[in-house]
């Protein structure tokens, strides 16, 4: 299984070599996964949803957060 593995990540990081580099150029980071996924993501964004959570937990909450927070909750989640 292992050396399947190993073949199929090989396959995956040839086919994705150009987006993979095209991704770093922008600036996103590129996580490799196992069996040749990708994980495609900005390196800010764990920071943003941060402050975002310190907003709302200090009250300071935008038009778009108190539309979300005003929003009717589905059946079973109140």
């Amino acid at each position: 299984m292992h050396l399947l593995q190993t073949f199929v990540e090989a396959v995956a990081d040839r086919l994705h070599a150009a987006t993979d580099a095209h991704a770093r150029a922008q600036g996103l980071v590129v996580q490799r996964l196992p069996w040749g996924g990708r994980r495609i993501g900005h390196p800010m964004v764990g920071r943003y949803a941060a402050a975002r959570r310190e907003r709302l937990l200090h009250g300071d909450a935008d038009a778009i957060d108190r539309m979300f927070l005003d929003a009717p909750q589905p059946a079973g989640r109140r």
